[in-house]
């Protein structure tokens, strides 16, 4: 069963790695046998996320972000029944809905803790919406305040929070208002495979987007831990070019990982084994 760490057992963790010149790998993971040997590639965070368990169902990202399931509670079932009992070292994160009107969210916070969960992260978000939707959500009372809310009531009780914003008002409003120990920069839905983005920016543009952010984000809390995510950022190449052209200390990463490391492998596998065949001139028939 995974160990659960205290925030400042967390961040010396974390900080031991970045000061030995090892950059930082968060990953996802959508059930018990993706964390089993992630957390034996050496990864540094582990987070469940709603998206996760839908990608390891076959779908795309964003079907964590539609009314489908109980965000929440769909955490918390895969967190306690399938990937908190495969690790043991590694502290594992919970990705949550901080606008859940229907739960009192420090006795769900408790709760996630005492099962195992070492940290937070407020994903689902509505910081993903933008426009008139996101404003509506805003001024009716469902808006991101909830998550700032709610990584504070994590950080009361000495958990590792982790923040994402996708523009920089909201990171802004971030950092100042929850002052996560984590800070990423969401670059947008991860491009390739068979349910990725097809369109995008290049690493390139990530990288400068997401520097402009990390950039914003020091100036706010200069101790922050900074990892790059998502668009472009889909192999190690990748995440060697965010580390060489940006301040970020690592890379989080979801589809990279989870999905990407079984479409083509598994059906290649599954292709081979069909490509046994007969000896010739035996007749099994």
């Amino acid at each position: 069963m995974a160990k659960r760490y205290s925030r400042q057992e967390f961040l010396d963790r974390l900080w031991g790695e970045i000061k030995r010149g090892k950059p930082l790998v968060m990953t996802g993971a959508g059930n018990g046998i993706a964390a089993k040997f992630i957390e034996r590639g050496g990864v540094d965070i582990l987070g469940v996320y709603n998206t996760g368990y839908f990608r390891m169902q076959g779908y795309g990202s964003l079907a964590g972000m539609l009314p489908m399931a109980d965000a929440n509670e769909l955490v918390y079932q895969v967190g306690k029944r399938e990937v908190l009992p495969q690790v043991k070292e590694v502290p594992v994160i919970a990705g949550l809905n901080g606008v859940d009107l229907l739960r009192d969210m420090r006795l769900f916070l408790e709760d996630c803790r005492r099962i195992g969960f070492s940290g937070v992260h407020n994903f689902p978000t509505v910081a993903w919406f933008d426009g008139e939707f996101r404003r509506t959500l805003e001024k009716t009372g469902l808006g991101y305040q909830h998550e700032i809310d709610m990584l504070n009531l994590a950080r009361e009780l000495d958990m590792l929070t982790i923040g994402y914003a996708f523009n920089e008002e909201d990171a802004e409003r971030l950092l100042k208002e929850a002052a996560p120990d984590i800070f990423i920069f969401h670059a947008g839905i991860t491009r390739g495979g068979t349910t990725g983005y097809t369109e995008g920016r290049s690493i390139q543009e990530m990288a400068e987007r997401s520097q402009a952010h990390y950039e914003l984000a020091k100036k706010i809390k200069p101790d922050v831990i900074l990892l790059a995510h998502g668009a472009a950022l889909t192999n190690p190449e990748d995440g060697q070019y965010m580390i060489d052209h940006t301040a970020c200390h690592g890379v989080q990463l979801g589809s990279s990982i989870e999905r990407m490391a079984i479409e083509q492998p598994l059906e290649a596998r599954a292709a081979s084994f069909k490509d046994v065949h007969f000896p010739d001139g035996a007749q099994r028939w």
